[in-house]
Parts: structure tokens; C-alpha cells; sequence
């Protein structure tokens, strides 16, 4: 009997007709197409990019800060969806785009996350055009690996006015933090070390590197204090704690004068 055809081969050709891909090769790739090697902010849309320089540093709960401390804003996560730090943090699920970016919202800020499997910081679809004001990416992959990319999220990495890179108070989170601003370029860069506040132990004291050393005598290497609750429970809809917000409100306040 012919014309027999398997489960599988039904299931790749559905993903294959979403994706735009047809027998002769071609695929449609369009502004949010998987890989889309190309992302322009609107004319009026400012830009901060967060990154984390291990896991769990804390890049997440300071990408939805300085969101929340904006009033009006989007936070962009752009790891794959299974990494998602930001999955329980809407108060409101507004469903997925075309483009495959899940919405959700918690007061004024609007949440895009995935919810599909992104091989690589390549991998990940531009956002979605927005009217808001200010968009904060949260680049979730290791740092070498987003200024290495060459599509739109490494390109935008690169070219960012400012980037916010988040670390923990250890040894190992000190250095790579030092690592990180190397590839970053300190001149560019605040840090923050969630979980310290103005008390460094003192082995972390003697981790600093040269670049955060500076950092910190300009002021662009800060504290945000570490709250239990996120530690266990991670990022929820609840409002986040009075003395974290705080904390990213006063680094917006530091960040303002130097986006575009």
C-alpha cells in the first residue's frame, strides 16, 4: 500500500509549514522568524541589557526590578524556555504571538519569554515590535557565548550603551565577573553582586579584579540585598521585596544618563 506516512515525518512536516520551510529549502525568516539574525529598537524605545556572570546570580530578579522600577516597561528573556527564570512572574498570561513569544504582564510591565527550545543565543527570535518605553533584555547565556553571537541578541550585546552585569558574593562570582567585564568593556558596564550590601567578607573583598576595583570607586559596582523568600521560591507574581526594588530603582536612576 502506498501513501502511507509516518507519525514523526506528520510531526516534522506541520513544524516545517509553521517554520515557513518547504521541500525546495526555502524559509520564510521575517522580523520574530527562529535565528533572525537582525533587531532595531523603535526610534523612542531605550535599551538596557542585563546579563548574568554565572547561574542564579540573580540577572532575572534584576531585569524585572529595573522594569518595575521604570513604571512602564518589558522585560525579553531570551533563554530557552526550560531555563525560564521568568515563567511564574506574570500575573496575567496574554498568550503566545505568532512569532512564538509567550506574554504575560504583572502591573505596567509586559513579560516575553519562550516557551520553546532555543539551541543557542542564535537561536532565539528578535522581539516583538512594542511601544513601551524601555525594553530590558535578559540575555540568560553565559557571557563569552552572547558576545560571540552573530545575530541580532549578540549584536545588540555589543553595541548596547549599557549593560548590567549580575554576580554573587563569592570568589568564583568575583572573577567571573572580572572575566565578564574583559569581554563586556568595563567602560560601558555597572555590576551588581546580589547578596552583599555595604559589608564585602573579606576573601570577596580580595577577589575584586582590577576593572571592578574601578567600577566600585565610580560607582558602578553595587549591592542588592539577598531576600530568602526569591532564594526558595524564585520569581513569582508577588511584588517583589521593598529593599530589592530599591536597590534596582537606584541603579535605573544611575543608568538613565547613559541611554539613548
Amino acid at each position: 500500500m502506498s501513501g502511507i506516512v509516518a507519525v514523526d515525518e506528520l510531526s516534522r512536516a506541520y513544524r516545517a509549514a509553521i517554520d515557513g520551510e518547504f521541500r525546495s529549502g526555502h524559509r520564510r525568516r521575517g522580523r520574530g522568524a527562529a535565528g533572525g539574525s537582525e533587531w532595531s529598537p523603535a526610534a523612542s524605545e531605550q535599551v538596557v541589557v542585563v546579563v548574568g556572570c554565572l547561574g542564579g546570580a540573580g540577572a532575572s530578579t534584576v531585569a524585572l526590578g529595573l522594569a518595575t522600577a521604570a513604571g512602564s516597561a518589558r522585560v525579553v528573556e531570551c533563554c530557552t524556555g526550560a531555563a525560564s527564570g521568568l515563567a511564574g512572574a506574570s500575573s496575567a498570561e496574554l498568550g503566545t504571538a505568532p512569532d512564538g513569544w509567550v506574554h504575560g504582564s504583572r502591573g505596567q510591565v509586559l513579560i516575553e519569554r519562550r516557551s520553546d527550545r532555543v539551541e543557542g543565543p542564535s537561536g532565539c527570535p528578535a522581539p516583538t515590535a512594542t511601544s513601551l518605553p524601555l525594553t530590558v533584555l535578559d540575555g540568560s547565556w553565559d557571557v563569552d557565548l552572547l558576545t560571540a553571537d552573530p545575530a541580532w541578541l549578540g549584536s545588540t550585546v555589543r553595541e548596547a550603551r549599557v549593560v548590567v552585569a549580575v554576580t554573587g558574593p563569592t570568589v568564583p562570582g568575583l572573577r567571573r565577573l572580572e572575566a565578564a567585564l574583559g569581554l563586556l568593556g568595563a567602560h560601558r558596564t555597572h555590576a551588581v553582586v546580589v547578596g552583599i550590601e555595604k559589608r564585602w567578607p573579606k576573601p570577596v573583598e580580595q577577589a575584586l579584579g582590577p576593572s571592578a576595583r574601578a567600577l566600585r570607586a565610580a560607582g558602578r559596582l553595587v549591592g542588592l540585598p539577598f531576600d530568602p523568600n526569591l532564594a526558595v521560591n524564585g520569581l513569582t507574581p508577588e511584588a517583589l521585596p521593598a529593599p530589592v526594588l530599591a536597590g534596582c530603582s537606584s541603579l535605573l536612576a544611575l543608568l538613565k544618563g547613559s541611554l539613548r
